[in-house]
């Protein structure tokens, strides 16, 4: 079967994810990543609505450290990601349906056991610009991405280190949204 470009024909009951193009599957994959991401921001809105900031907060802060070893699992045994060194980390990273997938990324592989990773346009910053809600980038960026950076950083290797040179808000539109400095000790 010729690779499809779309699913504009009839319903096909043997077709499977094999049998569209390269171009198609990655629509598909940033198509559930935006939904993978999306779903946070609409769960924490009425979280926050129902019980204040804090307590949504706290149960997202939950959420994410109980779901992000199983994300990096799943991605690193999908793309055959092996080793426990900044590289790896970066792979993984890369194509994180919650992360690489979404942003635009500049990577900085100094060594094997040193790296620098800056986010230029991060669409959480760019909103949270927008509806002026600083808390919650203050809550996403400092409590729960330092610690889930670090928690990933670990599990790649424990001696690995994850340190934020950067964090929002930003200076202006130009500004970067992040820096991010990943050595092993």
């Amino acid at each position: 079967m010729k690779d499809l470009i779309d699913y504009s024909t009839e319903f096909n009951p043997q077709l499977k994810l094999q049998d569209f193009s390269k171009d198609t599957l990655i629509r598909l994959l940033v198509a559930a990543s935006r939904l993978y991401t999306g779903v946070d921001p609409l769960w924490v809105a009425a979280m926050r609505k129902r019980f204040g900031d804090r307590a949504a907060f706290d149960y997202d802060k939950e959420i994410w450290q109980a779901g992000t070893l199983n994300e990096v699992r799943r991605v690193t045994k999908a793309l055959n990601i092996q080793g426990n060194d900044v590289a790896a980390l970066f792979k993984y990273f890369q194509f994180s349906p919650g992360f690489g997938v979404l942003f635009d990324i500049d990577w900085d592989l100094k060594d094997k056991n040193h790296g620098i990773m800056t986010v230029t346009r991060c669409s959480g910053v760019i909103w949270w610009e927008r509806s002026q809600d600083h808390a919650l980038q203050k809550f996403t960026c400092e409590e729960i991405e330092v610690p889930m950076f670090q928690h990933i950083a670990e599990y790649f290797n424990p001696r690995m280190k994850a340190t934020a040179l950067k964090l929002p808000p930003r200076k202006g539109e130009n500004d970067i949204a992040c820096r991010w400095e990943f050595k092993i000790l």
